[in-house]
C-alpha cells in the first residue's frame, strides 16, 4: 500500500467512526440509518444520474456487483442496528468490524494475491486487538463476553461486511479508475441498500421510535450521512489503487481505536485498560502492514 492509499483509508476511519458515534447518540439506530440513507438518495440522485449518463463508467459486471453489494450493505445496517439494541458501542463496534479482517485475507490469497508473512502478522494483531476491546478487564477475561444473543447479530453484521467488501473490490478492478467513478458507484451502493434495509425493518420487530423535536434530529442525520458517504467513497477509491482488499479492511479497523476512545470518554463505558491494550495491538498491527506487508 502506498502512502497515499494509507492516508485516504485513515481519513476514512475518522469519518466512519464519526458517523457511527452520531448514529449511536440517541440509541435508536434503526430510524437514524433510514433517515441517513434517505438524505444520501435525495441529495445525490441528479448529480449521479447526469454524470453516469455522460461518463458510462460502470460496465455490466460492476452493476451486478453493486446490486449484490447494496443488498449486503442493507442487511449489514439492519444487523448492526439489532446489535446496538442490546450492547455497548465499544463492544458491538469492534467485534462486528474485526471478524471480516482474517476472512478477507483468506479470500485475497484464494484470488492469487497472497499476503506476506508480516502482512498476516499485522492482520493477526489487528484481529486480536479487536477481540480484546469488548472485555471489561484483562484479569477477568472470559469467552462468555462473546456468547450472548448479541453475538449472533454481530456475526451476521460481519458476514454482511464480507459480502459488500469483496463485491466492491471486484467492481473497483473493472470500472474506470477515478475518484468520480468511486463516488458514482458509492451513491448507487447506498441507494440500493435502502431497499433491503427498509423491507427487513418493516417486517421485523426492531423498534422504530417516532421522531420528536429532540430525538434523532436531522441536525445529526445530515452530518452523519455526509461522513458515511465520504468514508466509503474513500474506501472505494482505495480499492482502485491497491490490489489487497485485506490490507485496506485491516486499516479501516483504526476506526475502532477512534470510536472506542470516544465512547469511553463521552458514553462513560467501562474497561479503559483492556480497551487501550486492544487499541495498542491494532496500531502495532497496522504499522506492520504499512511498513512490512508488501
Amino acid at each position: 500500500m502506498t502512502a497515499f492509499v494509507i492516508f485516504i483509508v485513515l481519513l476514512s476511519t475518522f469519518m466512519h467512526a464519526g458517523w457511527n458515534l452520531l448514529a449511536h447518540y440517541d440509541r435508536s439506530e434503526s430510524l437514524f440509518y433510514r433517515r441517513m440513507l434517505i438524505f444520501i438518495i435525495i441529495v445525490g440522485f441528479f448529480p449521479t444520474l447526469i454524470s453516469e449518463l455522460q461518463a458510462k463508467s460502470l460496465p455490466l459486471l460492476a452493476w451486478l456487483c453493486v446490486i449484490g453489494s447494496g443488498f449486503s450493505a442493507g442487511l449489514y445496517l439492519f444487523f448492526l442496528a439489532k446489535s446496538f439494541e442490546s450492547a455497548d458501542f465499544s463492544v458491538v463496534y469492534p467485534v462486528a468490524r474485526s471478524l471480516p479482517v482474517i476472512f478477507i485475507g483468506i479470500i485475497d490469497t484464494l484470488r492469487g494475491r497472497p499476503l506476506t508473512l508480516w502482512g498476516w502478522v499485522g492482520i493477526g494483531l489487528v484481529s486480536l486487538g479487536c477481540f480484546l476491546v469488548p472485555q471489561r478487564s484483562l484479569r477477568s477475561f472470559s469467552w462468555r463476553s462473546y456468547l450472548t444473543p448479541t453475538t449472533f447479530w454481530m456475526l451476521l453484521t460481519a458476514l454482511g461486511t464480507i459480502g459488500y467488501t469483496y463485491l466492491d473490490k471486484i467492481a473497483a478492478e473493472v470500472v474506470q479508475q477515478s475518484p468520480a467513478t468511486a463516488a458514482r458507484y458509492g451513491y448507487i451502493y447506498f441507494a440500493i441498500s435502502f431497499i433491503p434495509y427498509s423491507l427487513v425493518l418493516k417486517f421485523s420487530h426492531l423498534s422504530q421510535p417516532k421522531a420528536t423535536p429532540n430525538h434523532q434530529s436531522w441536525k445529526l442525520v445530515i452530518p452523519a450521512a455526509i461522513l458515511s458517504f465520504g468514508a466509503y467513497w474513500l474506501i472505494l477509491w482505495a480499492y482502485q489503487l491497491s490490489p489487497y482488499a485485506s490490507y485496506i479492511v485491516a486499516f479501516r479497523q483504526f476506526s475502532i481505536v477512534i470510536g472506542s476512545a470516544v465512547a469511553l470518554t463521552f458514553y462513560k463505558e467501562s474497561g479503559l485498560a483492556v480497551r487501550l491494550s486492544g487499541a495498542l495491538l491494532i496500531t502495532v498491527g497496522l504499522i506492520f502492514i504499512a511498513v512490512l506487508g508488501k
